[in-house]
């Protein structure tokens, strides 16, 4: 019997941990399984031929969201030239609808419902042998044209029976590689599937460093590890990053944690991880007390407040933090100040989320005490409810989209900072509420733009909202752009203060020595020939000093230099050399 494990991740540089665990447990009693990856970008009829190529008797189809209706229409076809294939849908989309995939779709022959790997391999010995289904516990199926619904299956008490996921890990080297130390979350937010898992399981500790080694010495470029809450066991959670530090890996780790569960002997710790190593996603969705209560999600403020305020200080671990508009008692002013007061926290990375109504999670069964109107189709987005309007939520989502593209992407930190905190007294939803009037009266949103002309833009905003605060951002502009990109021609709009000499003055400054320190040093701190260097040398006036906002007597000379004639700049204030 040929099996193929399938599914269509968002990206290709995502991969599928759910997969690769179930064909590593079922690989020992099954001699012919394949598992192949695509995406939702792939042409569906190169993938279609991909999986008739391989012409497997039982076809699995991991579902998510965001794969559901493109795996549903697979299915259809791929029925419609195998009818004799066995279809059997898995994974949180799946499970959570299993009645109704069954009733509405007749290629579909079987549901995996909930944690799949027993049942995958009891399930895969039945269909070989040809035995009834009726005893297999965590499966809906069709027999006699009725669903039929087996008991749910107890999840695995002992999860190092499960072998390790990955066999060629050569495969993925340009993906993120996905691992778990553990499986459920000590939460229970309702708008959450796991709130529907009770209790926390973990991999031993042995296990799990047996499994990092190998990752470690992969040459893979990240690992994201996709416990819900890594720190949960705070004792476990800092043995398993001591290992990771203590092996020095050249691959960075991703962890989701919370926030405010870390104490200042962990923060402590955390300090003195080497930069660049370590990523954390905390999840805050929101600061707003009723909102929290609403969900059911206990949440100190203060502490993740502090406790990323430390981190940030240190400067040596990636913060991505996260807020999701549309969650019950939270208004769009209520919204507001949540954004305000995570966004003042300066994360590396902030997204804006919207909140999407699960099958199968509490908030999905509570919808109508709330008043929630949401999408019909995967991905099930909220569109409103009894404290957020349709109209709110679609500017959020204009919010989101320069959020991402001014914000996210790091080019702008310096006139950001200069907007939100100056101009806008720390109220930064305000500014990129404002912001997004602007794109919508100028109708930007439905063009696309070059990375220089979004500079130009918001330089026009300025002088359009705040004409006061022009010539200050004009110069914090130029400073941005040229912190991060090669070209030195600044983008239209932006007024350049250079004396007409500034190619002689440039030639001249090589000769410094504190120039020829700066050009001879790469990032990694290899001699580079005086030669070489220069050609990442940029010189550029400015009549603010752009590092602390004062006002210059006279046009204050920046050299900017790129290492290996790549951003970012190094940059050096070059006043006293000059004048």
């Amino acid at each position: 019997m040929k099996v193929l494990f399938a599914t269509l991740n968002a990206q290709y540089i995502h991969s599928s941990l759910a997969l690769a665990y179930l064909k590593s447990y079922c690989q020992g009693d099954f001699a012919d399984l394949h598992l192949m990856e695509y995406t939702i970008n792939d042409n569906p009829g190169d993938i279609l031929y991909s999986v008739y190529r391989i012409r497997p008797d039982v076809l699995c189809f991991s579902c998510y969201i965001w794969n559901i209706e493109d795996i549903l229409n697979l299915c259809r076809d791929f029925k419609a030239i195998v009818p004799q294939c066995t279809i059997v849908l898995g994974g949180p989309e799946a499970s959570y609808a299993a009645d109704e995939l069954l009733r509405r779709y007749p290629q579909i022959n079987i549901v995996v419902r909930g944690e799949g790997e027993q049942t995958t391999k009891e399930l895969l010995q039945a269909l070989s042998e040809g035995q009834a289904l009726r005893g297999i516990a965590g499966i809906s199926y069709r027999e006699d044209q009725m669903v039929c619904h087996n008991e749910d299956r107890a999840p695995l008490t002992n999860l190092d029976i499960i072998p390790f996921p990955y066999e060629d890990l050569s495969a993925y080297q340009n993906r993120v590689v996905y691992y778990e130390t553990s499986r459920g979350c000590p939460f229970g937010c309702s708008y959450c599937l796991s709130a529907a898992e009770k209790g926390l399981r973990y991999f031993s500790l042995e296990r799990v460093k047996h499994d990092l080694e190998i990752l470690m010495h992969s040459d893979v470029r990240e690992i994201k590890l996709v416990d819900r809450t890594f720190n949960s066991d705070e004792k476990r959670s800092r043995a398993i990053m001591s290992f990771i530090a203590e092996n020095q890996p050249s691959c960075r780790f991703h962890f989701e944690i919370c926030g405010d569960r870390l104490s200042d002997d962990m923060v402590d710790y955390l300090t003195t991880i080497p930069p660049g190593l370590f990523e954390f996603e905390i999840g805050v969705q929101s600061t707003h007390e009723p909102a929290l209560q609403a969900i059911h999600r206990r949440q100190d403020w203060k502490r993740l407040q502090y406790n990323m305020e430390r981190l940030k200080t240190a400067a040596n671990i990636h913060l991505h933090l996260d807020l999701i508009a549309g969650l019950p008692q939270e208004g769009y002013r209520e919204f507001s100040n949540s954004f305000n007061q995570v966004y003042n926290l300066k994360p590396h990375m902030l997204q804006l989320g919207f909140l999407k109504l699960l099958k199968g999670s509490p908030l999905w069964k509570e919808a109508d005490r709330h008043g929630y109107v949401w999408q019909a189709r995967a991905p099930y987005q909220v569109l409103a409810n009894r404290y957020i309007s349709y109209a709110e939520l679609a500017h959020l989502q204009l919010v989101e989209n320069l959020l991402n593209r001014y914000y996210n992407r790091g080019r702008f930190v310096t006139t950001l900072d200069y907007m939100a905190g100056e101009v806008y007294a720390g109220k930064a939803f305000d500014f990129y509420s404002d912001l997004a009037d602007f794109w919508e009266e100028r109708d930007l949103f439905s063009r696309g733009h070059r990375d220089r002309e979004e500079y130009t833009i918001l330089k026009d905003f300025v002088l359009n909202r705040h004409p006061d605060h022009g010539a200050t951002v004009n110069e914090y502009l130029k400073y941005d752009y040229l912190k991060n990109f090669t070209n030195h021609d600044l983008p239209p709009g932006l007024d350049c203060h250079n004396p007409p000499n500034r190619n002689e003055i440039q030639r001249r400054l090589l000769g410094d020595p504190a120039v020829a320190a700066l050009l001879s040093t790469g990032d990694n701190g290899e001699e580079i020939p005086l030669k070489v260097g220069r050609k990442g040398l940029h010189l550029e006036y400015f009549l603010i000093n752009p590092l602390n906002g004062s006002v210059a007597a006279k046009p204050l000379p920046l050299l900017f230099y790129y290492p290996d004639n790549r951003p970012p700049a190094r940059v050096m204030v070059a006043n006293d050399i000059i004048y």
